[in-house]
């Protein structure tokens, strides 16, 4: 059953890094009682991660699709940095065919939160008010097109 658990989360990427988020060392802890599957997940960037639910719900929602008579629990642990130890050997060759052995040679002693330069980390975004700015200046600019391809 461990293995099928496994296989599922293997089938589930980072959005930002390529790699299954079993490979990459996301998955922390898998627990197996009587009723209950139970999940442990960490990310790359902690708890600058955007994406963290996204990828929380997806493992919920696939373990519990596969054992439907199971309780999934699948928590998001902010608490424990990511660091190039908890990758598999293929994550970590995944890894370097895409960055280079040298780039991840680099994050041996480090974290990527370590490398993440402030500037570029988003503070404080509601991601809700943000895509309704974004779905709002879109429907602005297809309107204003269309005002000016009217043909009638």
């Amino acid at each position: 059953m461990i293995e099928k658990i496994i296989d599922i989360l293997k089938e589930i990427y980072d959005p930002e890094i390529p790699i299954n988020i079993y490979d990459l060392g996301l998955v922390r802890e898998i627990n197996i009682d009587e009723d209950k599957i139970t999940v442990r997940l960490i990310f790359t960037a902690n708890k600058g991660c955007t994406l963290a639910d996204m990828i929380a719900i997806q493992a919920k929602y696939k373990i519990s699709k596969e054992f439907p008579n199971y309780k999934v629990s699948v928590m998001s642990d902010y608490n424990v940095k990511w660091n190039l130890s908890y990758a598999t050997n293929e994550g970590r060759t995944m890894l370097e065919e895409i960055y280079g052995k040298e780039t991840v040679q680099s994050l041996e002693n480090v974290t990527i939160e370590d490398i993440i330069r402030p500037k570029f980390r988003v503070e404080n975004l509601d991601p809700k008010s943000y895509m309704a700015e974004i779905i709002d200046r879109r429907y602005k600019e297809f309107k204003n097109w269309y005002e000016r391809h009217r043909i009638l």
